[in-house]
């Protein structure tokens, strides 16, 4: 099985199914020297893990990182970091191997390798993402001081958020359940999942991501450009189904006079574009970076929901994983832009 490592500079291999023995990381490329401890790890996991409100699942999980290697005395070696999390909760027993759940990866898994570990998700679960969450507190540590990435909930079925504070801290947001900084749409939005969980349904929505403070520079103009590579790690998330830089149904729709307002002429900021979303011609150019990720719906819906143990909507779980793949991604930009000049 090919495709479990991302990056390449900084490289990212996630390994671990949802009922093994545990979930878990490995980190190559970090340089030495960044302070580095298994509580920055815990504290991001904690913001990830099951059981966290009665919006998600009950499944009861701690969720502790154990860090086994790449680290000592508190800082990095430039060796390879090791992280894993063990699983206590698994009830595999709620499965059946001879069924295949509509909307999740069973059917099309047994098609590619002719064997499943049919017990929960497996590798597609969302557990999986427990190694992405790690390798993003490491990823954050290399990226200059000051990058300040913020995800947040915009909008859940048809209920969206329209009063938003000019800034916004994790901490701000993660002050709702529902990690909606709008706290009437935080609050129509838990009635609504609360409904849904009762009911055996769920929701899909937007979560929106903000990058401040972040370099000019990073990414390539052709291939590997900083949109095109946010872009694709952010829809290697499971439910996720699409992304976009800025809102480009909007974008697609307004007049070019209009969009194309800017600073021309000679000057530090002469040529940035406001409306570029923080990247133009593939590469940052020091503004926001503003990216729209769209999730379906959860995919256990019916008895299935009711009688187990499930998401009713996996978007305010998946905020720190949102925050991690951008922080990978960046983080990989930046070592690679070292050898840009000489």
């Amino acid at each position: 099985m090919r495709g479990n490592t991302f990056g390449q500079f900084l490289t990212l291999t996630t390994f671990g199914e949802s009922h093994g023995v545990a979930l878990g990381a490995i980190i190559d490329g970090c340089p030495s020297g960044i302070k580095l401890s298994v509580e920055d790890i815990q504290h991001e996991l904690d913001r990830r893990r099951p059981g966290q409100s009665k919006l998600t699942t009950s499944r009861k999980e701690g969720d502790n990182a154990e860090l086994l290697s790449g680290v000592f005395e508190g800082h990095t070696l430039g060796s390879p970091i090791a992280v894993i999390v063990r699983n206590h909760d698994a009830r595999s027993k709620d499965y059946d191997p001879n069924y295949f759940r509509a909307g999740h990866a069973d059917r099309v898994w047994q098609d590619k390798y002719g064997r499943r570990d049919w017990r929960g998700g497996g590798r597609a679960s969302g557990r999986e993402t427990i190694g992405r969450v790690i390798g993003g507190v490491v990823a954050s540590k290399i990226l200059p001081e000051g990058v300040n990435i913020v995800g947040f909930t915009r909008q859940i079925g048809t209920i969206e958020a329209t009063n938003l504070p000019d800034t916004l801290t994790r901490d701000i947001v993660d002050q709702h359940p529902t990690r909606c900084p709008d706290l009437d749409a935080a609050k129509r939005m838990e009635e609504d999942l609360l409904a849904c969980k009762e009911a055996g349904d769920s929701r899909g929505g937007i979560a929106e991501i903000w990058v401040d403070n972040i370099p000019r520079g990073l990414g390539e103009p052709v291939f590997f450009k900083a949109k095109s590579a946010l872009i694709g790690a952010l829809t290697s998330i499971g439910a996720v189904v699409g992304a976009t830089l800025g809102d480009a149904h909007h974008d697609a729709q307004t007049p070019g006079q209009l969009f194309h307002k800017g600073i021309s002429g000679s000057g530090k900021d002469a040529g940035i574009s406001p409306a570029a979303n923080g990247i133009q011609g593939g590469i940052t150019n020091g503004e926001r970076i503003r990216l729209l990720v769209y999730f379906k719906p959860a995919s256990t819906v019916g008895s299935m929901a009711t009688s187990g143990r499930h998401d009713p909507c996996i978007i305010p779980r998946a905020i720190p994983v949102l925050e991690s793949m951008v922080a990978l991604t960046l983080a990989d930009l930046f070592l690679a832009n070292k050898a840009s000049q000489m």
